[in-house]
């Protein structure tokens, strides 16, 4: 017999069954939720009253009722020590916390009457746990319950809600206590901008006002006033996001723009709009919004120009990987950029964006390459325009193109490097062939964009690769730690951006930062938020990207041909030689002068070994005249064959000192002073004090 037909849209018992309990505990666990930070001294109460109900019942309860009396004075004091505790100072505990195994500090000192109260509250409660056994009472029973529940709990409760109410906002500033507060704190002889005036504030709507700044002209510029906008957020007590300082249209030094926001419009950013955000006549993408909601511009290229360099700095999880995998979809679609990638982390950084690159090098070896086959493609471009032909308005033959802009036939090469320090820490010649590229590649379309931790000098590797990073596009994203030395000047340090939205604690800022570049402005922006990682694969694998010639990839050779072939290799877990860089010394014999294959900081593959010979005694082989004829020829840095020519000329003269090593080999002193420190510590060479140097099988004959 067949069962009845349940018409559709009835909820069968079953159903209703299973799923009204789950709503009712979804909807239980979202109100306790919401609520956490006033349910402490309810969840207390019912703790500690049903273990005084055990204790009644128990037949030594009043042990375990002193035992309580003894813990409680201790869990007050660990609170009140908790509650003064400031920032982290050991470098181990800064680590934990930086990673969020380690809770942030409050570093909210009780106050005495909290302290009081808190104490009342736990010396009560002991009285009446240790009550509970003596008079065989528990939390449930007359008189007990009156004291516990009516006068106990609702004593130690409603301070605790009270001081964690839901208080009304403060009535916005009027115009004239703006002004009043600026002429105060910020325009007065000990203020941040002394002599300047704060003109014509104006509301903009939702807590938002404006205002112009007059600086005192001859002492302050519009850069002084963005440099304040630190001391200024601490006059009108905000936080450091919701301040912006800015220039004023027409470009006049002696005034700026001030916008004040009550709440960040950055906080909600819409997601990546798509490719479209690239305009391909001007070579300027859209990358997120500014504070003020104008767009975010980056310079791709300029017509005419050249490629634009970047420079990219950020802690980890501030939002660097999103947005290169914004810059990934927009030159993928652009038909104009070829995107490399070079990932020290094996891919981590890019994520699935790795299979969809147009080279993608993982590992720092793999970077290394990646550095020399664009070095390489430089060359190539460089001689090809030099033999470019054209012809000029009077129909005459000219040779040589000085402009260059983007086609589909040579496209712009965007050579991105993540973590930048870990590549240049492994191979010093690393830092040469990256300012040849920033220096010499803009006019042949090979763009360089590094990625690391902190905006300064010191993490570029050298001082040679501001002036090219400056130029172009600098983004700063929040960083974990102060340092100084940055590579452009901002209006605040990075490290005042807070991780966490102030008014949604948990809620990250990932995203904003500064950004300076097509605009000339160093005003804050936040990217666009970041899609699913199921939508985002779709601008990965659609769209036709744009890629080098056959001829320029024969002529950069397999380490850019075969990268595929190698990726594989690694994914099944094979170590696959890269060209130029780990590859057998013999798939290397016929490397031209200058373009010696790099070496890895700490190997020892490539040195000059000690000869057998006795003291001054010239070694068998290459002596150091052929590898200095090597190493002063060609026109790339050769840092591997610097340190063998070192070597192989205090193997034939035994010892030596510094000054004299570098007038016969004509190297920087300070090129030879840091390579023998090295090779010292590696027992390559032995220090004798006092910028002497000797050879060790040089001593051992002697």
């Amino acid at each position: 017999m067949k069962s009845p037909t349940v018409p559709a849209g009835t909820d069968t018992p079953a159903a209703t069954g299973g799923a009204l309990p789950r709503r009712i505990a979804r909807g239980t666990w979202r109100r306790l939720h919401r609520n956490r930070r006033h349910l402490p001294p309810l969840a207390t109460s019912v703790v500690l009253a049903g273990y005084g109900q055990a204790l009644t019942h128990a037949p030594h309860g009043l042990v375990g009722a002193l035992a309580v009396d003894a813990a409680l004075p201790a869990a007050v004091l660990v609170a009140r020590t908790w509650r003064k505790k400031g920032p982290y100072t050991r470098t181990a505990a800064k680590f934990l916390h930086r990673h969020r195994v380690l809770p942030t500090p409050p570093n909210r000192p009780m106050r005495r009457a909290e302290l009081v109260r808190t104490s009342v509250a736990a010396a009560a409660a002991g009285t009446l746990l240790t009550a509970m056994p003596l008079t065989g009472t528990g939390p449930f029973q007359a008189p007990m319950t009156g004291l516990w529940w009516l006068a106990l709990t609702p004593a130690a409760a409603i301070p605790w809600w009270w001081r964690r109410r839901i208080r009304a906002s403060a009535e916005p500033l009027g115009a004239e206590q703006r002004v009043a507060v600026w002429e105060a704190k910020v325009g007065s002889t000990r203020g941040a901008l002394p002599g300047s005036k704060l003109l014509e504030p104006v509301d903009t709507g939702d807590g938002a006002w404006e205002a112009l700044i007059e600086l005192d002209g001859g002492r302050q510029t519009t850069a002084s006033a963005i440099a304040a906008t630190t001391l200024i957020a601490s006059a009108y007590d905000l936080p450091i996001s919701s301040i912006a300082v800015d220039g004023v249209p027409g470009g006049a030094a002696s005034r700026a723009k001030l916008l004040v926001y009550d709440k960040n419009p950055l906080k909600n950013v819409p997601v990546f709009p798509g490719p479209e955000a690239l305009d391909v006549k001007t070579g300027i993408a859209r990358l997120g919004l500014h504070i003020d909601g104008g767009p975010a511009q980056y310079q791709m290229w300029r017509p005419g120009w050249g490629a634009v360099h970047t420079h990219i700095s950020g802690a980890t999880g501030s939002g660097k990987s999103a947005l290169l995998r914004s810059l990934f979809s927009i030159e993928r679609h652009s038909g104009l950029v070829t995107s490399w990638g070079g990932d020290p982390q094996e891919g981590k950084s890019f994520g699935f964006w790795q299979d969809y690159l147009s080279y993608f090098a993982p590992g720092v070896d793999e970077c290394m390459a990646m550095l020399i086959a664009a070095d390489t493609e430089l060359t190539r471009r460089s001689k090809a325009s030099a033999l470019t032909v054209w012809y000029d308005e009077d129909g005459d033959l000219m040779y040589g193109d000085t402009d260059w802009s983007p086609t589909p036939e040579e496209p712009l090469i965007a050579v991105t490097i993540d973590e930048w320090q870990d590549v240049w820490g492994n191979y010093p010649e690393a830092l040469d062939y990256a300012v040849r590229i920033a220096i010499l590649g803009r006019k042949v379309g090979i763009k360089l964009r590094l990625v690391t931790h902190l905006p300064t000098l010191d993490s570029l590797g050298t001082p040679k690769l501001r002036q090219p990073l400056t130029a172009g596009n600098n983004i700063a994203f929040r960083t974990t730690e102060r340092s100084a030395g940055y590579v452009i000047n901002l209006p605040a340090d990075p490290n005042d951006i807070p991780s966490t939205w102030p008014d949604e604690p948990g809620v990250p800022t990932s995203g904003m930062g500064y950004l300076k570049g097509v605009e000339e402005r160093a005003a804050m922006f936040r990217g666009w938020a970041p899609e699913k990682a199921g939508v985002a694969t779709r601008w990965a694998k659609r769209g036709t990207p744009a890629v080098v010639s056959a001829e320029a990839a024969e002529h950069i050779g397999p380490a850019y041909t075969q990268w595929r072939d190698r990726l594989d290799a690694r994914r099944r877990g094979e170590l696959p030689p890269v060209p130029g860089v780990t590859d057998e010394p013999a798939t290397t014999a016929a490397t031209p002068a200058g373009k010696a294959k790099p070496q890895k900081k700490g190997s020892t593959a490539g040195t000059v070994a000690p000869a057998k010979a006795s003291f001054g005694k010239p070694p068998a082989g290459p002596g150091f005249d052929q590898l200095l004829t090597a190493t002063t020829t060609g026109s790339t840095p050769a840092r591997g064959d610097k340190k063998k020519a070192v070597l192989a000329f205090l193997e034939t003269e035994g010892q030596a000192t510094t000054g004299i090593i570098a007038a016969q080999l004509t190297m920087p002193l300070s090129t030879v002073s840091s390579t023998l420190k090295r090779a010292a510590e590696k027992g390559e060479v032995v220090d004798l004090g006092h910028g002497a140097w000797a050879h060790p099988a040089a001593l051992a004959a002697a």
